[in-house]
């Protein structure tokens, strides 16, 4: 089988280290090399397409391609491994295929992986479709606008054209056309032993090994006039990695791990404008919302949804400065909730975000609302401790002393007041606040009430 291969110091340390946390993980997001890369004419050149097929995907298969043909290799396989992806990206790498010099050979692999939806249409136009045992592949329906079956019309054309579309590569590569328009028309998914036996690929193998020993020999028909025969057996074989930034946004394809961190973002942000000064939610929101918009750029967003998710968290911040007696704070909930449901245009993509994660994120937000309005409540209502009904009475001690002509300090609740007097006090002293004019406290050396503590 494949193996894969100061009071600032605080906030500035969790922002260093998670800095450093994503470039660890970016570092080791790479595909893993089962082999070391080996040049050479007539190498065996291979790529691993694993999770969402974006617009990254479209571009590293490109390369790969190329590369392949210019080295005069003798084929490219990729190694599969997907729940779908993007109509237009699959479209390109289904184009390059049909028209590639080069056989190129799909192996959805390993054990347990799988090639739905557009990784259905991959392995249809491959020269050579293989499977691993206890592998799938189908489920191509295409989804309606919204994923909602609103206009029957609009529908019905889309599978349409993707059920054409199918059986003309089917038929194109000599494979099973009646069930791959049923993969798009009825969601047909089968095993890859079941696969074999009906015709929609050629080769059942638990290994790379044992597919490239059942390569050799097999003759490819590239074009109505050329054809191929493979030699597989001890060629030298050529990895393709992605490249960083390819494996970088390629990761970030998923359309959870975009919601998650737009989620926390809004989170982040909604938290330091609501609290003014708690410095690393703002921090840690703004890298990771910065995160999602760069990783948006592999997924049709609608930017209409986006907006909303916008006015969302400006009318959530707004609650807390304005008596809307919780108006605003719905109005923003429902803005939340209505654009993260439509943040994915899904006429373009099979990808989906959770629904049960956006509902629990929505939810959570909608807590963190009520707890800090709570928060501000009780502020509001709570006695201040420098209004004079509360501090008229109370003993502090002189800090600096303070004469009638010359103002001192006091120790009032750890903070240090103005204070004057008409009677000369010294440091050290225990008095009594009188009154307050502004900022200086006026006192006197008469007993008063004892205050709490002095720190």
């Amino acid at each position: 089988m494949i193996r894969t291969a100061s009071h600032k110091a605080a906030p500035s340390s969790v922002l260093l280290g998670f800095l450093a946390g994503v470039l660890l993980l970016v570092s080791f997001a790479g595909p893993a090399r089962p082999d070391q890369p080996s040049e050479g004419p007539g190498a065996i050149h291979l790529i691993r397409i694993e999770g969402a097929i974006t617009e990254n995907t479209s571009t590293y298969f490109q390369n790969s391609l190329e590369s392949a043909i210019a080295s005069n290799g003798q084929c490219l396989v990729v190694l599969l491994d997907t729940p779908g992806g993007l109509l237009s990206a699959t479209r390109d790498i289904v184009q390059q295929t049909l028209n590639s010099p080069l056989p190129v050979i799909v192996y959805i692999t390993p054990s347990g992986a799988r090639g739905a939806s557009a990784g259905t249409m991959l392995v249809l136009a491959s020269h050579v479709a293989a499977m691993s045992p206890a592998t799938h592949i189908g489920a191509a329906h295409p989804v309606s606008p919204y994923g909602v079956p609103s206009n029957k019309v609009v529908n019905e054309k889309i599978v349409n054209d993707t059920a054409a579309w199918v059986e003309s590569i089917a038929l194109m590569r000599g494979r099973n056309a009646e069930w791959a328009v049923s993969s798009v028309r009825e969601s047909h998914s089968i095993t890859g032993e079941k696969a074999l036996e009906l015709g929609v690929i050629e080769i059942l193998a638990t290994s790379l090994d044992e597919l490239l020993e059942n390569l050799h020999g097999r003759e490819i028909n590239i074009t109505s006039d050329r054809n191929i025969t493979l030699e597989t057996r001890d060629i030298p074989r050529q990895w393709h990695d992605m490249s960083f930034s390819q494996s970088f946004f390629s990761k970030l394809g998923n359309p959870n791990l975009v919601f998650f961190l737009l989620a926390l973002g809004i989170i982040g942000l909604y938290v330091e404008f609501s609290n003014p000064g708690l410095f690393l939610p703002g921090v840690v929101g703004t890298l990771a919302l910065i995160t999602a918009l760069l990783a948006m750029q592999s997924l049709p967003i609608s930017y209409g949804s986006l907006g909303l998710l916008l006015l969302g968290v400006i009318l959530l911040v707004s609650e807390t400065f304005v008596t809307s007696f919780g108006l605003l704070g719905l109005a923003g909930l429902a803005s939340l909730l209505y654009g993260s449901l439509f943040l994915l245009d899904e006429t373009q993509t099979d990808l989906r975000i959770s629904r049960p994660m956006i509902y629990t994120t929505v939810g959570l937000i909608a807590l963190i609302s009520v707890f800090i309005g709570r928060l501000l409540i009780t502020s509001q209502r709570s006695p201040r401790l420098s209004s004079q009904d509360n501090i008229v009475g109370l003993r502090v001690l002189v800090t600096e002393d303070i004469a009638p002509d010359s103002p001192g300090t006091v120790l009032l609740n750890g903070e240090t007041w103005k204070a004057r007097s008409d009677q000369p006090l010294g440091k050290g002293e225990q008095v009594v606040i009188k009154g307050i004019s502004g900022l200086i406290l006026n006192v006197s050396g008469e007993a008063g009430n004892t205050p709490p503590p002095e720190n």
